[in-house]
């Protein structure tokens, strides 16, 4: 039986046209879980996601699944598999240092290699990753502060700082792409991406900001490798010292 079911914080603030949830902790409490788990009690829009472990449930963050057909996804869903793009926005446990995007791009083959996975990790974390539900949208606040709208009945991005292109449905994997995202806000991404693998293990991370060209580093630079990935710095500052010395000033976020 679950002891307790952890939600989220309603300690609110506004900045902009953003609404704030500050972090609760630097790092989660628990880093595995017995077994994880999703619903949509809060809207059948996007599914609050969960791990367990030890009888208590803990927080992981909210996933918004794009199944078609639609611009992004032209495709019908039928069958088991079908093309689709989930966007899994994880903040484990409302802590600071494992919060980012996982993008997951389905052809609907069957097959765990062709999924596309790609990591969007933004600098600066200022605040919790959280949706909130409009009429006709679902307005996301990054990390950074800044806000991105997916078309609520479609699941398709039409707004804010993260603008997406349609899921590359090439047959042949050598060919195909990633999610193709371009970011115009005033911070900074790193990004990692792998096929039918954990991104936070990719060789390469790119560190990316708007009008500049990718900067690429070695992905261990960033993430641990061993065991369960965790991203190696709980302060942002850490991580520009690395990105200055690699990459230049010029690639820190201007805010």
């Amino acid at each position: 039986m679950i002891k307790s079911l952890i939600l989220f914080p309603f300690l609110i603030s506004s900045a902009l046209s953003a609404t704030i949830i500050p972090f609760e902790r630097d790092v989660p409490r628990v880093e595995r879980f017995d077994y994880i788990t999703a619903n949509n009690r809060e809207s059948k829009h996007y599914l609050s996601h969960f791990g367990s472990y030890a009888d208590e449930l803990y927080y992981r963050g909210f996933g918004i699944h794009n199944v078609g057909p639609n611009d992004i996804v032209p495709t019908t869903p039928e069958w088991i598999d079908y093309p689709s793009r989930e966007f899994f926005f994880n903040t484990n446990d409302h802590a600071r240092r494992d919060t980012f995007i996982w993008i997951t791009d389905s052809i609907g083959s069957n097959s765990v290699s062709d999924y596309a996975e790609t990591i969007l990790f933004f600098l600066p974390r200022q605040n919790q990753m959280h949706v909130e539900e409009h009429d006709e949208s679902l307005a996301v606040t990054l990390t950074t502060g800044e806000e991105v709208s997916f078309f609520k009945k479609y699941k398709t991005l039409d707004g804010g700082v993260l603008k997406e292109e349609p899921v590359d449905l090439n047959p042949i994997r050598s060919e195909r792409k990633h999610a193709q995202l371009a970011y115009s806000g005033k911070g900074i991404i790193l990004r990692s991406d792998a096929w039918g693998a954990d991104p936070r293990l990719a060789k390469t991370v790119q560190v990316l900001k708007a009008g500049l060209p990718a900067c690429n580093i070695s992905g261990p630079t960033f993430w641990t490798q061993e065991g369960f990935p965790k991203f190696k710095f709980v302060r942002d500052e850490d991580a520009y010292a690395v990105i200055m010395e690699k990459c230049g000033q010029e690639y820190l976020p201007e805010m």
